[in-house]
């Protein structure tokens, strides 16, 4: 069966019409989530009435791991200190220092030194006398692999909702068809460009509101 020039042109146009739908409810599902957590005077957290945030919040929480220096990096840094504090005693003991507390103050030195060096740097104390540094580093607890095509990234949430806009759709009224693999993993790549571009429009398109206020 020949395809006509205008049937064509039809299903083109049928098919970047329906990328643009796509695109369109996932960004408003995207911008539903929008949002943030204010702390009130009291302590308790009040967060944006956007119906999905809550949702967003969610899957977007984080918990705080001290990293501490260790092997090359924290020799790295024990010579930074070494060369800072050249008037205290300092004694590396493995991933960690000693220092000698016959001077005055001298931990409170070496914290000041540590935020001169790097202001994410921290340091603890143990039984032992021995000094280790750290930074706090946030893990998200949910896996970026779910959170992401979820509701966090614009752009890979057209993978996910595309089970929903595509997917069960045409398995729905086409049966299982090769072609609809192949037209489904384009389909992802043009909703995801479409995602990207609308959406820089839209932020860009805000930020000049924001600084007209």
């Amino acid at each position: 069966m020949e395809i006509q020039v205008h049937e064509l042109f039809f299903l083109v146009f049928a098919a970047l019409g329906y990328v643009i739908l796509q695109s369109l409810f996932i960004l408003g599902v995207r911008i539903a989530a929008k949002g943030g957590t204010e702390v009130l005077p009291d302590g308790r957290d009040k967060d944006s009435e956007m119906i999905l945030y809550p949702l967003f919040k969610y899957l977007s929480r984080v918990r705080h791991v001290k990293v501490y220096y260790s092997g090359e990096q924290w020799d790295i840094l024990f010579e930074k200190l070494q060369q800072k504090l050249k008037n205290d005693t300092l004694v590396n003991s493995g991933n960690g220092l000693i220092y000698d507390n016959s001077s005055p103050e001298p931990g409170e030195r070496i914290r000041q030194v540590l935020k001169e060096i790097d202001e994410k740097i921290s340091m603890e104390t143990d039984d032992k006398g021995v000094t280790r540094c750290y930074k706090t580093d946030e893990e998200y607890v949910v896996n970026k692999y779910f959170r992401k095509p979820v509701i966090q990234c614009q752009i890979c949430m057209a993978s996910y909702w595309s089970v929903f806009g595509y997917w069960i759709p045409m398995f729905y009224f086409f049966g299982f068809q090769i072609w609809i693999v192949y037209f489904g993993i384009l389909n992802i790549c043009a909703v995801s460009c479409v995602n990207w571009l609308l959406w820089m429009r839209g932020s860009a398109h805000e930020a000049l509101i924001m600084k007209g206020k």
